[in-house]
């Protein structure tokens, strides 16, 4: 699959990072071998040659996983290593218009990437779930998780907590709490989603 760049009123909008090909050249510059990488991340040979394929959508687990073993930046399986969110301002801005999109896992997860490129403690992303998807694979960690319900609903489990958010509803919560979120609505929920990724932590 290759990136594609959506058009609205004209203006290019977040694009389909081309993870599959971005794994594949970080992966042959460090002189890696599918099977190394493979060893190294603690996944098996197949889903890597999977991933770098475009053949299917990494979990999140995955994706930290092969970052880590490469010891990289989310940013760098999303875009190339000279990208920046903006000519001027640098590595401190993402401009709306050059948002990375990537599919998570198998039921139509999206997540856009807000944060701008390069390696930065604090994380933020629009995660956008259909009808029916949700967080199959949460990884828990020291560091904090929150964010603001922009479209639809969800529902939020932190430990043995359920809650029910519609728009404007926002929430905050210790990573190391097991939590998920999941679409029960038959309608595109839209979230905006804020995490800190001070090692170990990894995200939703």
């Amino acid at each position: 699959m290759k990136p594609v760049q959506a058009k609205k009123n004209g203006v290019i909008g977040p694009h389909h990072a081309d993870v599959g090909a971005r794994l594949r050249a970080l992966r042959i510059e460090q002189g890696l071998s599918i099977n190394e990488l493979a060893a190294r991340a603690g996944v098996s040979v197949g889903t890597v040659s999977q991933v770098e394929r475009n053949k299917a959508n990494p979990s999140v687990r995955i994706l930290e996983r092969l970052r880590r073993a490469l010891s990289v930046p989310l940013t760098a399986l999303l875009e190339e290593d000279d990208a920046v969110s903006d000519p001027v301002a640098g590595d401190f801005v993402r401009k709306a218009t050059a948002r990375p999109l990537f599919d998570v896992g198998k039921h139509g997860m999206q997540k856009e990437l807000l944060s701008p490129h390069g390696d930065h403690d604090l994380k933020m992303m629009i995660i956008l779930l259909p009808a029916g998807a949700g967080s199959d694979e949460v990884l828990v960690g020291e560091g904090e998780k929150a964010g603001l319900v922009l479209e639809g609903t969800v529902v939020l489990n932190v430990g043995d907590r359920r809650a029910v958010l519609r728009a404007g509803d926002s929430f905050q919560f210790k990573s190391t709490v097991p939590h998920s979120v999941r679409n029960e609505s038959g309608e595109m929920a839209r979230v905006l989603w804020v995490m800190s990724t001070l090692p170990p932590v990894v995200h939703l």
